[in-house]
């Protein structure tokens, strides 16, 4: 049961940073941080299912070191009580700053490959996006409950939603990296702009 909410909690931040991914696609001013973003948002879930499992950890080891070793005080721990508030704001703030460098990274890197690989990496990471839509969509259609073909149609839908962001990623790569960098670049501004004649 527990890798299972784990799963939905990394799940939920990748729908977060999908919609996030989408909603910079839509505003021009914000296209060339969209992968960064929703990047942003997706590092999110892998560090709250890590803060997770330290606090687990943290009880059960409590529970072993205390005189008492009363295996019944864990069966419904309740981590705010027994952590407090500040282990809470401690991990918030920790994630923010894990999340933040990841982005920037990210996004200095991203600006210093050539046209040709960015342009690969972006519909990749956009086919991934599609698929986490694909995957909403399966439970949406199961929450209706479609009688007939339910399977084959969930499946054409995913196949369109990955082919779809993709494609359009593929089409689109140069909105999403905006200007060359002017410091720090292994690369030429050809290279970058992807002019260079093979």
């Amino acid at each position: 049961m527990l890798p299972l909410l784990f799963a939905m909690i990394i799940f939920a931040f990748l729908v977060v940073g999908s919609l996030v991914f989408l909603a910079c696609v839509l505003v021009p001013l914000t296209r060339r941080y969209a992968l960064s973003a929703a990047l942003w948002c997706a590092v999110w879930g892998p560090c709250s299912v890590g803060l997770m499992v330290l606090a687990g950890l943290g009880l059960v080891a409590e529970a072993f070191i205390t005189k008492d070793r009363d295996a019944q005080s864990f069966h419904a721990p309740r981590l705010l009580s027994a952590f407090g508030w500040y282990y809470l704001t401690f991990g918030v703030v920790i994630t923010a700053a894990v999340a933040t460098a990841a982005a920037w990274l990210h996004q200095v890197l991203v600006r210093r490959i050539t046209f040709a690989l960015f342009r690969l990496y972006a519909t990749a990471v956009s086919a991934g996006i599609g698929s986490v839509f694909g995957w909403c969509l399966s439970w949406w259609m199961m929450e209706i409950e479609i009688p007939h073909y339910g399977l084959p149609l969930w499946g054409l839908g995913m196949a369109a939603l990955i082919m779809g962001f993709g494609t359009a990623a593929y089409k689109g790569a140069r909105a999403l990296r905006g200007k060359a960098p002017t410091s720090f670049t292994w690369i030429s501004p050809e290279e970058f702009a992807g002019s260079i004649e093979q």
